[in-house]
């Protein structure tokens, strides 16, 4: 783990008020008395901001520099440029590839509990948990061969070659701004209408590593369901403990579980759909997590939650 860069986002959380300073205070003497970052000292982070229910804060460092400027001048849709489409189809297909084989080797994902759900479906909304650096692997392999697009940060489709492969791949940078919602509205419709593809949220927001307990969603994911019209289907990203060579290596081992698929409530009020959506998805997911690892999904509480439960 880096430490440096680790230090770096725990100062920034903490000046902008999204941690405590007591507990930034703590991440320092942790990290002073082991002479680094470590996995223990970064499990401990992660505890503590579930009592504190801090499930928006950043559970991983990331570099925003030469980020995609998706402030409604970033161009999501090349339709007209046949040379844009034959680098659609060659990079979106080595993905698949690469997610299909990387999510198996990586994660150790080799079933799909529900994938056959999917591909009863057209055109849907994806969600799952963001459980690290690359489990986009995970998320190509849930869907196979099928079209599928993935909504990121713009700090993951940069202004660089490589940023420019995976926003050709299928990567969509949320906007920035007001006036980049269209154009990725726009970029959605297209997705979802034309290329009649699955369409993938990380609707958690934040990326917290090997974290079990699916998290709270964000409405973004839900509201554009509603507004085109699509069906939304929670999966989890589950872990049990590795075997043989796995547990050698310390490699994970993953099993992709997916739930059924959640409609839009029309005879609801449309301000009142999202929050519907983002409620029965969670439900759905809580519910996907107790079926796998066999226990009640309870998140920690520090004391004062509890004194406030208390009263």
């Amino acid at each position: 783990m880096n430490t440096k860069k680790y230090l770096a986002m725990f100062a920034h959380l903490a000046e902008n008020d999204e941690i405590p300073r007591s507990l930034y205070d703590k991440l320092l003497s942790d990290v002073a008395k082991s002479g680094k970052m470590t996995k223990s000292i970064y499990n401990d982070y992660l505890t503590e901001l579930e009592k504190l229910r801090l499930f928006d804060v950043d559970g991983a460092p990331f570099d925003t520099r030469k980020s995609a400027e998706t402030d409604g001048t970033y161009v999501y849709k090349h339709t007209k440029n046949p040379f844009w489409h034959l680098g659609h189809f060659f990079w979106s297909t080595l993905f698949k590839l690469i997610g299909l084989i990387g999510g198996a080797i990586v994660f150790g994902a080799w079933r799909v509990n529900g994938r056959k759900k999917l591909k009863k479906l057209g055109p849907c909304i994806t969600t799952s948990n963001h459980v690290g650096y690359l489990d986009a692997v995970m998320t190509i392999r849930a869907t196979g061969m099928q079209n599928r697009y993935i909504v990121a940060a713009p700090h993951n489709c940069k202004r660089t070659l490589g940023g420019k492969i995976l926003s050709t791949a299928g990567l969509i940078p949320l906007p920035i701004s007001y006036k980049g919602a269209r154009p990725f509205m726009e970029m959605l419709e297209y997705a979802a209408n034309k290329k009649k593809a699955k369409i993938h949220f990380y609707a958690e927001k934040s990326m917290w590593i090997d974290y079990r307990k699916p998290r709270p969603p964000k409405d973004g994911a839900f509201y554009y369901a509603d507004k085109l019209d699509l069906p939304v289907v929670p999966m989890l990203y589950c872990f049990k403990s590795p075997r043989g060579l796995r547990k050698l290596l310390h490699l994970k081992k993953a099993v992709i579980e997916i739930g059924d698929p959640i409609y839009v409530d029309k005879t609801l009020p449309s301000s009142e759909r999202k929050k519907d959506m983002a409620k029965r998805a969670y439900d759905a997911t809580v519910g996907l997590y107790e079926k796998f690892y066999g226990e009640k999904m309870e998140y920690l509480e520090n004391a004062e939650c509890k004194m406030q439960n208390a009263e």
